[in-house]
């Protein structure tokens, strides 16, 4: 198997995240608070707009896009909030979901903020345990999913990494 390298995405790379994230919608649409119905309808424009935020690493296997993670600092405290994170099917297990929640905290530290903070779904046991074994912990604060009024009823729990 080719190499897998992690690097931050530019809006050049807005295709290449645009087929990575409506496959993660498809893979684990249970995993995300947005359903793939949704972002199918999202303009090119958009894209290059994510992409091009300086927020997102992307695992390269050649010319593909095989695992994405999003971060973005929060306006009302002093930390960061990890969302979007996905690995392919055919790649998992090989330490890239490390390495990307790696960058994205090397992010956040170099803005000096102390927390990094997520959201897991109820019956996401291997995203938990992955988080859990990266230090990260359950703050108490659960809510529930919002989505599309067709999509079942889920509920998150909030998990914290101090990055100090």
């Amino acid at each position: 198997m080719d190499a897998v390298t992690v690097r931050m995405l530019t809006s050049g790379d807005w295709a290449q995240l645009k087929a990575a994230r409506l496959a993660a919608l498809a893979d684990a649409p249970y995993a995300f608070a947005s359903t793939l119905a949704r972002e199918e309808q999202f303009a090119d424009d958009l894209w290059r707009d994510r992409a091009g935020a300086g927020r997102t690493f992307g695992g390269w296997q050649n010319d593909a896009l095989v695992g994405l993670v999003t971060g973005f600092p929060l306006d009302d405290a002093d930390g960061w909030h990890l969302v979007g994170m996905w690995v392919a099917p055919g790649v998992r297990g090989q330490g890239l979901a490390d390495r990307l929640v790696r960058a994205i905290c090397d992010l956040a530290r170099a803005s000096d903020s102390a927390t990094m903070t997520l959201w897991v779904t109820d019956g996401n046991d291997r995203a938990r345990a992955f988080y859990q074994r990266l230090g990260f912990t359950p703050t108490g604060s659960r809510q529930k999913l919002e989505r599309a009024p067709a999509a079942p009823d889920l509920w998150e729990d909030e998990m914290a990494l101090p990055l100090r």
